[in-house]
């Protein structure tokens, strides 16, 4: 009876490792390419869309102080990974006085972020994976599957990480960037401006610097921002590709376990 028994259940469960890996390891693929198709929209790349329209659309945005400090006001408009116009003012000491410093940014001479160039690549990238998989071909092995989940994840992890953790920079690479050229009039020697992206909101910070110091050393800083609402929900989808990335993972453990008795 008990060799009978264990005979039902290794016919059991490889029925049930043959459902997951010819049924569900696809279903679950479909539905992740969904989410990040649907993260796509929100950036200014082509990626075969399809169906998917983008939506990125020049967004007019007024930037404020989160202390209502005075000390610099900025309008911009964004389009997807560029800063395309901005009008920019702040209070620069002049001698023993404060002066108001205004510069501008133009259509021909536009601010590039590069976080959201960097996250639109990685994002792509997992979007690549995906649409290199047959509908048609069948899994093998617990193992196959992993391999294809675990670089999704880690191309997600990226680019999430690109607009939530943006790279600490120096004065002199923000003084050197071309970015700093796209302000005219350029700005004094002794102030850097600096536009990233911090999860979904964009920031202006401004630093007043020691005239003449080696290393240049920052005196003041403030900063302007906004939350922009297509960067927050990119930043919602990448998560949740991630998460169903990760219900696809843990399934994927089960079998492994189910390979491991058969």
């Amino acid at each position: 009876m008990a060799e009978g028994s264990d005979e039902d259940e290794e016919i059991i469960l490889r029925k049930e490792l043959e459902w997951l890996l010819e049924e569900q390891v696809h279903k679950e693929l479909e539905d992740i390419q969904h989410t990040l198709l649907e993260c796509s929209r929100r950036f200014p790349f082509r990626m075969g869309l399809g169906e998917y329209g983008c939506l990125v659309k020049p967004q007019r945005i007024l930037m404020s102080s989160p202390n209502n400090t005075n000390q610099i006001k900025c309008v911009v408009t964004l389009l997807g990974d560029s800063i395309c116009d901005a009008d920019i003012s702040f209070k620069h000491k002049k001698g023993k006085d404060d002066h108001l410093f205004k510069t501008a940014i133009h259509p021909e001479t536009q601010w590039k972020l590069q976080q959201i160039q960097d996250a639109g690549n990685h994002l792509h990238s997992a979007i690549s994976a995906l649409n290199k998989i047959d509908t048609t071909h069948q899994f093998k092995t617990a193992k196959e599957v992993q391999m294809i989940v675990d670089d999704l994840i880690h191309s997600l992890e990226l680019g999430k990480s690109c607009l939530c953790f943006p790279k600490r920079k120096s004065i002199e690479d923000l003084m050197g960037s071309t970015n700093h050229h796209s302000l005219q009039p350029p700005v004094p020697s002794d102030v850097a401006l600096s536009f990233y992206i911090h999860g979904s909101k964009l920031i202006l910070a401004l630093y007043h610097l020691h005239s003449g110091s080696n290393p240049t050393e920052i005196s003041a800083r403030y900063q302007v921002e906004s939350n922009v609402q297509w960067l927050n929900e990119a930043v919602i989808l990448f998560t949740l590709g991630m998460q169903q990335c990760q219900q696809l993972l843990d399934k994927i453990h089960v079998i492994k376990q189910y390979e491991q008795v058969l």
